[in-house]
């Protein structure tokens, strides 16, 4: 047998357990394990490998300008989490992080280049191989095989620590990537308590001084009479429609949203005909809008009913139905309010409830129909769900 037949036939074993090493770690590695539990994994499994009784793992601090070894095997119980080495160009494992290139010992006392630091003296550590860990780019830290007996090491050896290495730093950078996510997660969650802890706590405030205005127009309607008293009513009235939103948010968990069919429910449910012949009925699909919409819409709703109270039915019985239709795949809303009354003209005429009415829709891109039906009259306001 030749020489290089011979160096084959002892070189293949050798390959073969690195490659299967080196599979089996591709497997592993990808785990969602903690860190340090990886970085032990992998000094043992090189340790095991290369039949090398010590290795260890070395972070960079920047903070203090030296390499922490954060993981290894075959060191004394106080090396692992304690012992720093420096990382200047005269220590190996120093030289590897500079360089980012694999550095290789074979007898440490004749390497007049190289500073052996004092724990690889107190280990009687004669061969080692330092190989960079790369993570995103950057050099992480550095990864050491350390032998107490003279070890030459080849090629092979430095290509596996050096995949090794690889396929750790593509590890921690997956890691350090989950961490940052739920850090961040974590951080919007937080965020988004406060924010609406904020929120829920402005719209009670708003709310409250709302109740204060309406308090306020109510005592002044006292004082009055005949056309200024109903026009004052009719502002109390509105700005009760508000108030009642604002009050919804204070409870609602989806901040700044509310359910439109419990708002125009509520507010209708408010609304005092003062005429036990005339009843209100609502049905609503259920939709959550944005208080901006919510708002015009039940404005206008709140406009609608209160003129069928007033002039669709004289002193008669009368019903009025306000429904909530979400239509068009759930884009589009459609409001109607409709009355079994004497019915209006048509085009109606218009005043100052009918030019607030459309100037609402206008404000959430809505339009309005207005129909005279077989008894009363319909009127439809359809918007978009959202803008």
């Amino acid at each position: 047998m030749s020489a290089r037949e011979q160096q084959t036939s002892e070189t293949s074993p050798r390959l073969r357990e690195y490659l299967r090493a080196l599979e089996a770690f591709s497997r592993i590695g990808a785990e969602d394990m903690p860190t340090e539990r990886l970085m032990h994994h992998i000094a043992a499994q090189v340790a095991r490998v290369t039949h090398i009784s010590r290795t260890k793992i070395m972070r960079y601090r920047p903070e203090h300008g030296d390499l922490l070894i954060e993981a290894g095997v075959g060191w004394n119980a106080d090396v692992v989490g304690h012992v720093v080495l420096a990382a200047d160009h005269r220590s190996p494992a120093g030289r590897a992080y500079q360089t980012a290139l694999p550095v290789s010992i074979y007898d440490a006392s004749r390497e007049p280049d190289y500073r052996l630091p004092a724990v690889l003296r107190d280990h009687g550590i004669v061969s080692l191989l330092n190989v960079p860990v790369m993570v995103n780019g950057f050099t992480w830290g550095v990864l050491e095989a350390d032998s107490t007996e003279p070890h030459a090491f080849d090629e092979w050896d430095v290509g596996f620590l050096s995949t090794i290495a690889n396929l750790m730093g593509v590890c921690l950078a997956l890691h350090e990537n989950r961490r940052q996510k739920m850090e961040g997660a974590a951080q919007r969650a937080r965020e988004q308590s406060q924010f609406d802890r904020v929120i829920r706590e402005l719209q009670h405030r708003i709310k409250n001084n709302l109740q204060i205005i309406v308090a306020f127009l109510s005592m002044k309607t006292r004082d009055l009479s005949g056309e200024g008293r109903e026009v004052l009513n009719t502002a109390v009235g509105r700005v009760q429609a508000i108030a009642l939103a604002h009050d919804l948010l204070s409870v609602k968990k989806e901040p700044g949203a509310v359910d439109l069919g419990d708002y125009i429910g509520s507010l209708c449910a408010n609304i005092d005909p003062q005429r036990p012949n005339v009843t209100i009925e609502v049905s609503a699909d259920p939709v959550s809008v944005p208080i901006d919409r919510a708002v015009p819409a039940g404005l206008i709703a709140n406009e609608l009913v209160t003129n069928s109270i007033k002039y669709a039915f004289g002193n008669g019985v009368g019903h009025i139905h306000v429904s909530i239709k979400v239509i068009n795949h759930r884009s589009e809303i459609c409001l109607t309010v409709e009355d079994d009354g004497k019915g209006m003209e048509m085009p109606p005429k218009k005043g100052r409830g009918l030019s607030l009415i459309e100037g609402f829709a206008h404000q959430i891109q809505g339009r309005l129909e207005f129909a005279r039906v077989e008894s009363g009259t319909r009127i439809v306001l359809c918007f978009p769900v959202a803008l």
